[in-house]
């Protein structure tokens, strides 16, 4: 695609600048709703359904001779909302100047047009509408060959029912190429009529910044801009919808200098009037007149900052500013988990926008204490509270985020046990372990440097002393066999009676391989309990290292399908075959679960196949104790695209747990399609080669027009049948290049 350089058109002309003024809409007709955030300001929606009146055009306007104006601005004449048709509109300018990805069509050679009229109108139940791909994408349009926003969500101006794709029975397109589809415009399942967008400010006047606390049952106009530019793979520095300075009183608004500092910038601003969103491109400081485009035609027009337009009175801006193309970029990093126990390992997550090349991170306290990797995965090993530091760098420069105290390393711990010692436990006998003492302070003595090893299902006797003894006194023992640091689990308690105060301990089957805790503990009269303080007694802990060649680990996941996941519920529907679900209680479907070593070639050293997935996306499958490094975890199932964890998992532990529908990042390379806000695993892959194209697309098309039924490969959807409902998944993810990301 071309790129053009940014510029600014001081323009000398003289200006016939009028305004035609009818009645002023109130403004609190379009409110939807208010809310009192954390710090107790109002949070106030407004929803945006401007259209083209019938017969009226605003006069064209001519730049006065002080006119300071962004140059090539797209004029885009109405198309599916004036706020997805104004946001088009400064998209174009991006895309006009040097951010080549914002529009990647074929028309004018890839370089987005000054205004729309290439793509003309169509007619949709007895209207006529404007068509424009960056506002809009439709089936046919500017070259796309499956559904896009215009087939999904558009009925009717002011329509409130259901979108086409709900009443129809179609899965609904990934969002992608336009700006209405990430601003929530014209979607019903957001809340918006056709025509409207949402957008939310502060009563306050102060700037409400990336709002996305109506999601995912709402969505803000502004937000969504965020997440198209996003989308395009540019970063957003900041955006925000404000009210103007004096509006409703306040003094905390958008004024017209920061209005003039952001043309100067580069950067156009949405126009908030009562009702309608348009797009400012330049002023004139004198006169505080705005320039705009107002989505109703091709020209250029004006207003006075903060009156009206067209009887319209403005209200607020919508500003979002895009990170330049030649700043360096903006560190910043996440990690998971925060807080760990000594030799567990967290996982960084590079968030640096402005597309960073390299990495330099630095580990206090970690192992390894530095790394050059985008996402490294560190071990710590001792106790405290440590810092990370992370300088990301391009060709531009580079940055430095410092998070002081970020990481938390804890020694494990067990609950407090302690007692006013009368009677006491004066020797303990177990297995090799023969210690005498005497009381410790408060009750409570740590004898864990005394150890001995035990082997799986064979019984071991245990005895103590006491000094001295009273009726009524009772012993036990607790062994920690999983390792979860309490003894409150089955199998964990062993009572010691008779006169010799003994008992036998017999390790479990599936006791956890190496060190952990032996409690005991003597007490006169109450329940014999692990924790807390009791009146007369003592307590002393040892260790005991279990030797448990079948010894297992669990790695539980959780995991959303695209096929089978329904949004309204958050849960996935059951795989069916001919006669109903295809597996008995809550499992979905199944699914494979793979473990690559993280060096190429990524050989597999585990594979469990089969594994039942549960409706709510959870799953778990067992480990040999062997499994101790890290790992990429790799997910297969019949029809979705194989994906790998993001980063290779530590294994170190007995319980791992991971997370893909959270965030994108958790899969490798993002490679997951968002929906209802969770992140599920691409749908459509039948022949399993890792790409969605023709080859998926023709054993499905062949099954439907077959009327094809059952628990098969080209059932993406899971419904039993193979039809339309399939097809669209297959042709969605093929039109838009989905296949299999891995290292």
């Amino acid at each position: 695609m071309k790129k053009l350089t940014l510029s600014l058109i001081a323009v000398f002309t003289l200006s016939l600048s009028s305004i035609a003024q009818t009645e002023q809409n109130p403004l609190d007709q379009y409110i939807t709703g208010r809310t009192i955030d954390e710090t107790g300001r109002e949070i106030i929606g407004i929803k945006v359904p401007g259209k083209p009146p019938a017969n009226y055009r605003a006069p064209v306007t001519n730049y006065t001779r002080n006119a300071v104006v962004l140059g090539s601005v797209p004029a885009f004449s109405w198309s599916f909302g004036c706020s997805a048709t104004a946001a088009a509109m400064a998209a174009g300018f991006y895309d006009n100047n040097g951010y080549a990805n914002v529009y990647t069509g074929p028309t004018n050679g890839g370089l987005m047009p000054m205004n729309n009229s290439s793509w003309g109108s169509v007619v949709i139940n007895g209207e006529t509408r404007d068509l424009c791909p960056l506002s809009a994408t439709m089936l046919n349009l500017d070259g796309r060959s499956t559904r896009g926003h215009v087939d999904d969500y558009w009925t009717l101006y002011g329509s409130t029912v259901s979108d086409p794709y709900i009443l129809n029975g179609w899965t609904e397109h990934t969002h992608a190429d336009c700006t209405g589809d990430f601003m929530g415009t014209n979607q019903s399942d957001v809340g918006s009529s056709d025509g409207s967008t949402t957008f939310y400010y502060y009563g306050d006047g102060t700037p409400l910044y990336d709002y996305s606390g109506c999601d995912p049952d709402g969505r803000d106009g502004c937000h969504g801009m965020r997440l198209f530019y996003e989308s395009r793979g540019y970063s957003v520095v900041q955006n925000y919808t404000q009210l103007i300075y004096g509006n409703n009183g306040n003094t905390l608004g958008f004024t017209f200098n920061q209005f003039m500092n952001e043309i100067n910038n580069g950067r156009p601003v949405l126009i908030q009037v009562v009702g309608h969103t348009m797009l400012g491109y330049g002023y004139d400081e004198a006169t505080q007149l705005v320039y705009l485009h107002d989505t109703w035609d091709y020209q250029d027009h004006s207003m006075v900052w903060g009156g009206e337009y067209a009887g319209m009175a403005q209200w607020g801006v919508s500003v979002v500013e895009l990170l330049s193309l030649f700043a360096p970029p903006v560190a910043n990093f996440s990690a998971t988990p925060t807080s760990i126990l000594t030799g567990e390992s967290v996982t960084f997550s590079d968030l640096s926008s402005g597309s960073p090349t390299g990495w330099q991170w630095n580990f206090e306290g970690g192992s390894p204490s530095a790394s050059n990797t985008q996402n490294p995965v560190i071990s710590y090993n001792t106790a405290g509270v440590y810092s990370v530091t992370l300088i990301a760098s391009n060709a531009n420069g580079s940055d430095s985020e410092i998070k002081t105290g970020y990481i938390t390393v804890e020694d494990p711990a067990y609950c407090d046990a302690s007692a006013t010692c009368d009677e006491m436990i004066a020797s303990m006998n177990f297995n090799t372990i023969n210690n005498t003492s005497s009381c410790g302070t408060n009750g409570y003595t740590d004898y864990t440097g005394i150890s001995t090893t035990l082997t799986p299902e064979t019984s071991y006797p245990i005895s103590i002393t006491t000094s001295p003894w009273y009726a009524g006194d009772q012993c036990g023992a607790w062994v920690d066999w999983n390792q979860d640091l309490d003894f409150e689990d089955e199998g964990e308690y062993f009572p010691m009676s008779g006169s010799d105060l003994s008992g036998i301990i017999t390790p479990p089957v599936d006791a956890f391989n190496g060190p952990t805790r032996l409690r005991v503990r003597i007490l006169h009269v109450g329940d014999i309990v692990p924790c807390g303080n009791v009146e007369w007694g003592e307590t002393e802990d040892y260790t005991v290292i279990v030797d448990n060649p079948l010894a297992v680990k669990t790695l539980g996941l959780t995991v959303f399908l695209e096929g089978l996941f329904d949004a309204a519920t958050q849960t996935m529907r059951k795989a069916n075959d001919e006669s109903g679900e295809h597996f008995t209680g809550t499992v979905a479907d199944q699914i494979t679960i793979g473990l690559a070593q993280p060096a190429a070639p990524h050989t597999m050293v585990a594979v469990s196949e089969n594994v039942d997935l549960n409706q709510d996306g959870t799953c778990e499958i067992s480990l040999p104790s062997s499994i101790s490094e890290s790992y990429y975890i790799v997910v297969s199932h019949r029809n979705s695209i194989t994906s790998w964890s993001a980063n290779p998992v530590s294994f170190a532990g007995n319980s791992i747990v991971y997370n893909f529908t959270d965030q994108a990042s958790k899969t490798y390379g993002s490679n997951a399609n968002l929906i209802g806000g969770k992140y599920c695993f691409f749908g459509g892959d039948v022949n399993q080669d890792g790409t969605l194209d023709t080859g998926d697309m023709t054993p499905v098309d062949n099954d439907a027009s077959n009327y094809l039924t059952g628990y098969l490969p080209t059932d993406v959807n899971g419904d039993g049948v193979i039809d339309t409902g399939d097809i669209t998944i297959v042709d969605n993810n093929a039109g838009n290049y989905i296949n299999e990301v891995s290292p």
